[in-house]
């Protein structure tokens, strides 16, 4: 039962962390077609949905050390470690996408274009970067 209660917890953090990704898609596009007076609602909006992805992702590690630990998986298994490489390279990646983009709104520094631009790439980058996270753990591959 405790098992099963922990891989549901990690299903929907996994959820969680992935899905409002997909949802900056169209505020990205909305960005676009938006005045610079317009544009703080959805800066708001876009750094709401990157809260609930880190969130979320703290409650996907806590979970998925919870049911190694309680499995049969060991820490050396080929997914579980190329899951955690692929996890802390994502944690650096998310820092450095996402918060100095975000900080240069409403500021000198600020080009609507390039701001845009780039928010749309590391948007595109982090949504596969945890795709291949998500196949590592339901493929399970044995590399080694």
């Amino acid at each position: 039962m405790f098992h099963t209660l922990c891989l549901y917890i990690h299903i929907v953090s996994a959820v969680g962390s992935i899905g409002p990704l997909f949802s900056l898609i169209p505020i990205i596009k909305k960005m676009e077609s938006a005045e610079v007076e317009q544009l703080s609602g959805l800066v708001q909006s876009f750094q709401s949905a990157i809260t609930v992805v880190k969130h979320a992702g703290h409650v996907l590690v806590f979970s998925g050390i919870i049911l190694v630990i309680i499995s049969g998986w060991t820490w050396t298994t080929s997914w579980v470690v190329l899951t955690i490489a692929i996890m802390i390279g994502s944690i650096v990646f998310l820092a450095r996408a996402f918060k100095p983009t975000l900080k240069t709104f409403a500021t000198q520094e600020f080009q609507k274009e390039l701001f845009i631009k780039k928010l749309r790439k590391a948007t595109w980058q982090y949504i596969f970067i945890l795709l291949i996270m998500l196949w590592l753990m339901v493929a399970k591959p044995v590399l080694w």
